[in-house]
């Protein structure tokens, strides 16, 4: 294919440059109407990716972004910076605690991927449990997409993927002996397992089985959770408990994903029923004793009008985070045995709203850990419980459906007493708050704009934050990196918080190159992170700034609400006034500025470039979604309507076409620069969005009132939604990184 042969001729010459066009792309309009109004799409054939003209057509994109970026003479001393800053430290993440051993994550220096290791404790020393190498295959690397262990310790349960695709298998191992535990369970994609808590009841969601040439759209609906129970000789027995139709007492729709959540130190189990990509649940709740497959009487504790958000359980009390008549959000206490369902006007308050946003709860056996943000920062609540014993382990039994923990002693007095702030070790974001019900204290993940990533333990008699050795400070130097925040004004005269990260003294005098980055959706925080690539970026003279723009959730839930659906135009709006901004403080100008978003962030960067192609010199669209007419008949598009609507009614279409950026990109416009990346088996953005986007502006970019400037896409056929193993991330940051200092005109980077 004429994509391959140009890879080659520019692998092979010494002085390679680019070839002047991108491939051909044919144009087949297809014209869809909706409630009276004809919307064309012109690369409709791109949706089918398993054509195989379809996918030489991919094929030939990637061979000419790759020889392009490869031929700028910056790029290989760059990516060999970027793979140094990456490849020098341990990287360790998603850490549980179980019974008395600590699992976790790591990818040591030089690894490709992520593996399950495992700890007697925390200073004891370390065990291989599971290397996801092992079930790779050739040209489709694995990896563990996520793990749970049951409360004893005994077991865990984890899930591994195939070449980015998180269409899980979901494996169980015995911890001592790493043996297999039951069969494998296929289509264990977003899982969530649960063990009860002496580790012979594993509880986990499954997707239905679809035959080939199932629409994507309907690939996902009717999962159902399955309680698989462990006998004795290695014997397994699975039955459903949840999932639409099955329980008539539990509303599911066909596109909800439902999941059972589980403690050691309560007698309840917790259905609950996820809305699409929706923050706010329903909560469903039965006995542990009384789960009994379709016939188990389970009871509605809340549907997503309530506002739940987050929850843990402790004896015969839930306490949940909720946003019903408190956007920043509150923490209530509620008795499980009341047969009422919960209000929010009834439940007991632990703390209050604030100015602060709360984030999550968790139990430890001390206390109740209540996470908030506080202008970007993260901060740390402990609501201590009474001096009373807690709830008394559970009790052994054999008998089927038995085996419940005991309902929690009686005490002189159940309600937590007054709540205090532990102290931080530096003003960043808590990635990662890991309590254990049976054990005091806590484990915090915390890092920031230049603190580099580490585990802190909470004692749980002084609240003091002492640094854990489960992973070693990083070796980037930041020492010469400062971060600050600002406000600006958007067009509305809303402020939105502008975080920015740059070398210290840099001069405001409009000649540094700023990468100006913005997400806005499902009310995610872009909270304070510590990436040791940006110094590739700020050693050449960069800066880096983060638009917290709505449609996230920085400010609580009407932040996330003022870019939602009939709103969301605010999302990009707000990153056009945080360009406008970087201008006028004269932190640098139009042709050394670039903006970028990575998947829904799409949307407000395209669109930023849509409405404004003048205020920047690129764009980066990393596996973005861009075309949100048809977001909907992809694989999680159902999933996605709470967020962004729907074209099934005619405000739900009008919102949509508002914000495509695909179906608003018009003819004759000096777009800027652009590189789109794709994960050829994203599950989440249907590498055809951003490929359609590509093509659409490459088309405008050659045609008459055109930029000329380049429109690369980008395309990891064996990669997904990010991630990936080490070299694909370096790979694709190096490609990232040389096309935005050749297109804000880096020296050197010239092809």
């Amino acid at each position: 294919m004429r994509g391959a042969l140009l890879l080659a001729a520019f692998a092979a010459a010494s002085t390679a440059c680019a070839a002047e066009a991108p491939p051909a792309t044919r144009v087949e309009p297809v014209v869809d109407t909706h409630h009276g109004v004809a919307v064309a799409d012109p690369y409709r054939w791109i949706e089918d990716t398993a054509a195989p003209a379809t996918r030489a057509w991919f094929v030939a994109q990637d061979a000419y972004a790759r020889a392009t970026l490869a031929a700028l003479p910056g790029r290989a001393a760059l990516r060999e910076r970027l793979a140094a800053l990456d490849t020098a430290d341990v990287a360790v993440r998603d850490a549980d605690w179980a019974g008395d051993r600590l699992f976790y994550l790591k990818r040591a220096p030089g690894e490709e991927t992520f593996k399950l290791y495992v700890r007697d404790g925390l200073a004891a020393p370390e065990r291989l449990l599971v290397d996801p190498d092992h079930y790779a295959r050739p040209g489709e690397p694995a990896a563990i997409d996520y793990f749970r262990a049951a409360p004893n310790g005994a077991r865990v349960a984890f899930g591994i993927s195939l070449a980015g695709s998180e269409d899980a298998t979901l494996h169980v191992i015995d911890v001592a002996t790493r043996a297999p535990v039951g069969a494998p369970i296929p289509r264990a994609r977003w899982s969530s397992p649960s063990f009860r808590f002496d580790g012979n009841v594993l509880f986990y969601t499954q997707q239905k089985d679809a035959p080939p040439g199932t629409p994507p759209a309907e690939i996902l609906r009717d999962a159902r959770v399955w309680q698989r129970v462990y006998g004795p000789g290695g014997a397994t027995r699975d039955e459903a408990l949840l999932g639409s139709g099955l329980a008539p007492d539990v509303a599911i729709g066909a596109d909800d994903l439902p999941a059972i959540v589980v403690s050691p130190v309560s007698p309840f189990a917790i259905g609950v029923v996820h809305h699409g990509v929706q923050r706010e649940v329903s909560l469903y709740v039965a006995r542990l004793t009384e789960l009994a497959g379709t016939a188990t009487p389970w009871r509605k504790l809340a549907g997503p009008e309530r506002g739940i958000t987050d929850f843990d359980l402790r004896g015969a009390a839930i306490y949940v985070v909720a946003n019903e008549d408190a956007p920043r959000q509150r923490v209530l206490r509620w008795p499980l045995a009341d047969p009422r369902a919960f209000t929010p006007a009834a439940a007991e308050v632990l703390v209050p709203e604030s100015a602060r946003v709360v984030r999550g709860v968790s139990v430890a056996r001390d206390a109740l850990y209540v996470q908030q943000t506080d202008g970007g920062a993260s901060r740390l609540l402990r609501v201590r419980f009474d001096g009373a014993s807690p709830p008394p382990a559970p009790a052994k039994s054999t008998a089927r459906g038995k085996g419940a923990p005991a309902r929690a002693a009686p005490s002189r007095r159940r309600d937590p007493g007054p709540y205090g702030e532990i102290r931080l070790p530096f003003a960043g974001a808590i990635g990662e708050r890991i309590t254990n019900p049976l054990h005091a204290g806590a484990l915090l993940r915390m890092e920031g704009w230049t603190e580099p990533p580490g585990y802190f333990a909470v004692d749980a008699k002084s609240g003091a934050v002492t640094r854990t050795p489960l992973l070693p400070a990083a070796r980037a130097d930041f020492s010469g990196v400062t971060s600050s925040q600002v406000r600006v004004r958007s067009h509305d005269g809303v402020e939105v918080p502008l975080s920015l990260v740059h070398a210290k003294g840099v001069l405001r005098d409009g000649r540094a190159r700023v990468l100006l980055t913005a997400y806005g959706a499902y009310g995610v925080s872009e909270e304070p992170r510590f990436a040791p690539s940006l110094l590739a970026w700020i050693e050449r003279g960069g800066v880096y700034a983060v638009a917290h723009v709505r449609g996230g959730g920085e400010l609580g839930r009407d932040w996330h609400r003022a870019g939602h659906k009939a709103t969301k135009p605010n999302t990009w709006r707000d990153a056009i006034a945080a360009a406008d901004w970087l201008v006028r403080a004269q932190w640098t100008v139009p042709a050394r500025l670039a903006i970028a978003g990575a998947s829904a962030g799409g949307i407000a960067a395209g669109n930023a470039v849509v409405d404004r192609p003048d205020l920047f010199a690129a764009m980066v669209s990393t596996v973005g979604f861009h075309d949100t007419l048809r977001g909907e008949t992809g694989l999680v598009g159902p999933a996605n309507v709470p967020e962004f609507g729907t074209v099934a009614t005619e405000q739900g279409f009008r919102d949509l076409l508002a914000m495509s950026s695909y179906a608003r990109l018009a003819d004759g416009v000096a777009y800027p620069a652009a590189l789109f990346t794709v994960g050829f088996n994203d599950p989440r953005v249907d590498a055809w969005d951003p490929a359609k986007t590509a093509a659409r502006m490459q088309a405008i970019a050659a045609g008459p009132g055109g930029s000329g400037r380049p429109v690369l896409l980008r395309v990891d056929f064996a990669g997904g939604h990010g991630g990936g193993t080490t070299t694909q991330r370096i790979d694709e940051q190096a490609d990232v990184f040389a096309f935005l200092l050749w297109q804000t005109g880096a020296a050197g980077f010239a092809p």
